[in-house]
């Protein structure tokens, strides 16, 4: 799926970060916006609905596109992509708070 970005999931992604983002900041002493009636609204639980939906649309569509090159799906060899994926920034996440 890498030649197959979609650069529009990217900035949907960014706003949903940004809401769920905001609703932390909003319950923060300090900042320069006031909880007021943005409390009632959810927005960062509308951001990370709106994230977790593109992730799962976008794990189907690699699924779906293994399936329809190889006429399967190897579930282990997606699971090890993943973990090729995420795990070496989260060790050097760990390194770097480590050492801080």
């Amino acid at each position: 799926m890498r030649g197959d970005r979609i650069p529009s999931l990217d900035g949907l992604r960014a706003i949903s970060i940004a809401l769920a983002l905001l609703s932390h900041l909003l319950g923060t002493a300090g900042f320069f916006l006031p909880l007021g009636i943005i409390q009632y609204i959810a927005i960062g639980d509308l951001g990370v609905r709106v994230f977790f939906v593109i992730s799962g649309f976008l794990i189907t569509n690699l699924l779906l596109s293994e399936a329809a090159a190889t006429g399967r799906i190897h579930i282990g060899r997606f699971y090890l992509r993943r973990t090729f994926r995420i795990f070496p920034p989260y060790y050097v996440f760990i390194l770097v708070l480590a050492v801080a």
